[in-house]
């Protein structure tokens, strides 16, 4: 796995806060709506804490970081810890969004308290010229994984470390 790979263990101040913030919200730009509704909002909560964003949580983008970055946080729920192999997506559906960058988030929900890992950020536009475009169905045999909506996909080898978002700014 990529060496700036960054875990987190989220408290039970967090996980509560995520429940309750999560509670009954249909996540109109999310593959799982509902059913990823605690999940997407605690990776939200873990990147606001580690940045110092503030979250606003719009259709367009989650959090606007310190540098006036608009951050929109993609977070998937994982029963074990991220292996390198592993992949980030952005639902075909979202390719409107008006952000700057994603920051990519895996949750560990098997893992008591939960582990939130921080994988890596990507500038927007960064992303779609990198990404391989995948369809609904389509099988995936390096990640025993069927896509369950037309996505963009690219590896975690590929994204830059958290560490290096401080630095970065739009021109």
């Amino acid at each position: 796995m990529n060496s700036f790979y960054t875990k987190y263990i989220a408290s039970t101040e967090t996980v509560n806060r995520a429940k309750r913030e999560s509670l009954n919200k249909e996540l109109r730009n999310s593959i799982r709506g509902k059913e990823n509704g605690y999940v997407a909002r605690l990776g939200e909560i873990l990147v606001e804490k580690i940045t110092g964003g503030i979250l606003k949580n719009t259709y367009d983008y989650d959090l606007i970081l310190k540098n006036n970055l608009k951050a929109d946080v993609k977070t998937k729920e994982r029963k074990v810890d991220p292996k390198p192999h592993y992949e980030v997506s952005v639902a075909d559906f979202n390719t409107s969004q008006k952000c700057d960058i994603y920051i990519f988030v895996s949750i560990n929900t098997k893992s008591i308290p939960h582990a939130g890992f921080v994988v890596g950020w990507l500038d927007k536009d960064d992303f779609y010229r990198k990404a391989r475009f995948c369809k609904k169905g389509d099988f995936d045999s390096d990640n025993n994984f069927t896509f369950k909506a037309d996505c963009y996909n690219l590896s975690f080898a590929e994204l830059n470390p958290l560490k290096n978002l401080i630095n970065y700014a739009t021109t």
